[in-house]
Protein backbone atom coordinates (compact mmCIF):
# COMPACT_ATOMS: atom_id res chain seq x y z
CA UNK A 1 0.00 0.00 0.00
CA UNK A 2 1.22 3.63 -0.91
CA UNK A 3 2.60 5.37 1.98
CA UNK A 4 2.46 9.62 3.04
CA UNK A 5 5.65 10.58 3.46
CA UNK A 6 6.95 14.44 4.69
CA UNK A 7 9.92 16.55 4.12
CA UNK A 8 12.12 14.43 5.85
CA UNK A 9 10.97 11.37 4.93
CA UNK A 10 10.80 12.33 1.15
CA UNK A 11 14.66 13.33 1.16
CA UNK A 12 15.63 10.11 2.86
CA UNK A 13 13.59 8.02 0.31
CA UNK A 14 14.47 9.93 -2.50
CA UNK A 15 18.31 9.17 -1.79
CA UNK A 16 16.99 5.71 -1.00
CA UNK A 17 15.26 4.91 -4.07
CA UNK A 18 18.74 6.08 -6.21
CA UNK A 19 21.07 3.81 -4.27
CA UNK A 20 18.67 0.79 -4.51
CA UNK A 21 18.44 1.15 -8.34
CA UNK A 22 19.40 -1.48 -9.79
CA UNK A 23 18.65 -1.69 -13.49
CA UNK A 24 16.81 1.85 -14.31
CA UNK A 25 16.19 5.38 -13.14
CA UNK A 26 13.74 7.81 -13.86
CA UNK A 27 14.15 11.68 -12.60
CA UNK A 28 11.71 13.89 -13.70
CA UNK A 29 11.42 17.54 -12.53
CA UNK A 30 10.94 20.90 -13.60
CA UNK A 31 13.94 22.13 -11.68
CA UNK A 32 17.27 20.77 -11.75
CA UNK A 33 20.13 21.82 -9.47
CA UNK A 34 21.32 19.18 -7.94
CA UNK A 35 23.80 18.82 -4.64
CA UNK A 36 26.79 17.74 -4.04
CA UNK A 37 24.68 14.36 -2.10
CA UNK A 38 22.68 13.49 -5.00
CA UNK A 39 25.94 14.10 -7.53
CA UNK A 40 27.73 11.70 -5.62
CA UNK A 41 25.26 9.34 -5.99
CA UNK A 42 24.04 9.44 -9.50
CA UNK A 43 28.04 9.30 -10.29
CA UNK A 44 27.89 5.83 -8.42
CA UNK A 45 25.29 4.73 -10.76
CA UNK A 46 26.82 6.00 -13.51
CA UNK A 47 30.51 3.84 -12.73
CA UNK A 48 27.85 0.84 -11.85
CA UNK A 49 26.02 1.75 -15.67
CA UNK A 50 22.88 1.52 -14.66
CA UNK A 51 20.40 3.66 -17.25
CA UNK A 52 19.06 6.90 -15.69
CA UNK A 53 16.71 9.28 -17.63
CA UNK A 54 16.27 13.21 -16.02
CA UNK A 55 13.83 14.63 -17.88
CA UNK A 56 13.58 18.56 -16.58
CA UNK A 57 11.60 21.53 -17.87
CA UNK A 58 11.28 24.76 -16.16
CA UNK A 59 14.57 26.52 -16.91
CA UNK A 60 17.76 26.72 -18.69
CA UNK A 61 20.39 24.46 -17.11
CA UNK A 62 23.04 26.27 -15.71
CA UNK A 63 26.44 25.80 -17.27
CA UNK A 64 28.04 24.04 -14.23
CA UNK A 65 24.93 21.29 -14.66
CA UNK A 66 25.47 20.43 -17.85
CA UNK A 67 29.29 20.54 -18.18
CA UNK A 68 28.71 17.91 -14.70
CA UNK A 69 25.82 15.58 -17.04
CA UNK A 70 28.51 15.70 -19.43
CA UNK A 71 30.85 13.64 -17.52
CA UNK A 72 28.00 11.36 -17.03
CA UNK A 73 27.96 8.72 -19.73
CA UNK A 74 24.90 6.57 -18.39
CA UNK A 75 22.73 9.61 -17.59
CA UNK A 76 20.49 10.95 -20.60
CA UNK A 77 18.74 14.16 -20.04
CA UNK A 78 15.62 15.37 -21.53
CA UNK A 79 13.74 18.59 -22.16
CA UNK A 80 9.92 19.16 -21.67
CA UNK A 81 7.65 21.86 -22.27
CA UNK A 82 4.98 22.73 -19.59
CA UNK A 83 6.33 20.05 -17.61
CA UNK A 84 5.20 20.61 -13.78
CA UNK A 85 5.76 17.01 -12.73
CA UNK A 86 7.85 15.52 -10.14
CA UNK A 87 8.16 11.63 -10.39
CA UNK A 88 11.11 9.88 -9.23
CA UNK A 89 11.38 5.74 -9.92
CA UNK A 90 13.40 2.85 -10.18
CA UNK A 91 12.21 -0.46 -10.66
CA UNK A 92 10.68 -1.42 -7.14
CA UNK A 93 9.91 1.85 -6.42
CA UNK A 94 8.01 5.29 -7.32
CA UNK A 95 7.78 8.26 -5.50
CA UNK A 96 5.26 11.46 -6.51
CA UNK A 97 6.35 14.41 -4.75
CA UNK A 98 5.85 18.24 -4.60
CA UNK A 99 9.89 17.96 -4.26
CA UNK A 100 12.03 19.54 -7.46
CA UNK A 101 15.59 18.03 -7.46
CA UNK A 102 16.92 21.77 -6.84
CA UNK A 103 19.09 21.71 -3.86
CA UNK A 104 16.99 25.17 -2.41
CA UNK A 105 14.13 23.39 -2.41
CA UNK A 106 15.55 20.25 -0.50
CA UNK A 107 16.43 22.01 2.27
CA UNK A 108 14.21 24.98 2.66
CA UNK A 109 10.67 23.66 1.64
CA UNK A 110 8.10 21.80 3.11
CA UNK A 111 7.39 18.69 1.22
CA UNK A 112 4.94 15.79 0.96
CA UNK A 113 5.34 12.81 -1.10
CA UNK A 114 3.45 9.48 -1.26
CA UNK A 115 6.01 6.39 -1.96
CA UNK A 116 4.46 3.21 -4.29
CA UNK A 117 5.96 0.14 -3.96
CA UNK A 118 5.45 -2.00 -6.90
CA UNK A 119 4.88 -5.44 -5.14
CA UNK A 120 2.35 -4.03 -2.84
CA UNK A 121 0.93 -1.34 -5.53
CA UNK A 122 1.53 -3.24 -8.83
CA UNK A 123 -1.36 -1.17 -11.11
CA UNK A 124 -0.77 1.87 -9.01
CA UNK A 125 3.09 1.78 -9.99
CA UNK A 126 2.33 0.77 -13.73
CA UNK A 127 0.18 3.30 -14.27
CA UNK A 128 2.87 5.76 -13.06
CA UNK A 129 5.25 4.01 -14.86
CA UNK A 130 3.70 4.33 -18.05
CA UNK A 131 2.78 8.23 -17.55
CA UNK A 132 6.99 8.78 -17.30
CA UNK A 133 7.67 6.92 -20.62
CA UNK A 134 5.25 9.03 -22.10
CA UNK A 135 6.56 11.79 -20.56
CA UNK A 136 10.13 10.75 -21.62
CA UNK A 137 9.12 10.10 -25.07
CA UNK A 138 7.50 13.77 -25.56
CA UNK A 139 10.61 15.28 -24.07
CA UNK A 140 13.44 16.55 -26.52
CA UNK A 141 16.63 14.40 -25.81
CA UNK A 142 19.40 16.93 -24.78
CA UNK A 143 22.63 16.15 -25.70
CA UNK A 144 25.02 16.33 -23.06
CA UNK A 145 28.03 17.01 -25.54
CA UNK A 146 26.38 20.12 -27.18
CA UNK A 147 24.60 22.99 -25.06
CA UNK A 148 22.72 24.21 -28.10
CA UNK A 149 19.27 22.44 -26.89
CA UNK A 150 19.78 24.08 -23.70
CA UNK A 151 19.16 27.31 -24.48
CA UNK A 152 15.67 26.04 -25.30
CA UNK A 153 12.91 27.94 -22.91
CA UNK A 154 9.53 27.00 -22.07
CA UNK A 155 6.56 29.47 -23.94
Amino acid sequence: MAKFLNTSATNYFLEELIKNAKDRLVLISPFLKLNDRMRELLADKNRLKIDMRIVYGKSELAPEEMNWLKTQTYIRTSFCKNLHAKCYLNEEFCIITSLNLYEFSQINNNEMEVLINRNEDAELYKDTYEEAQRIIRISEEVNNSSPDIVSAKPE
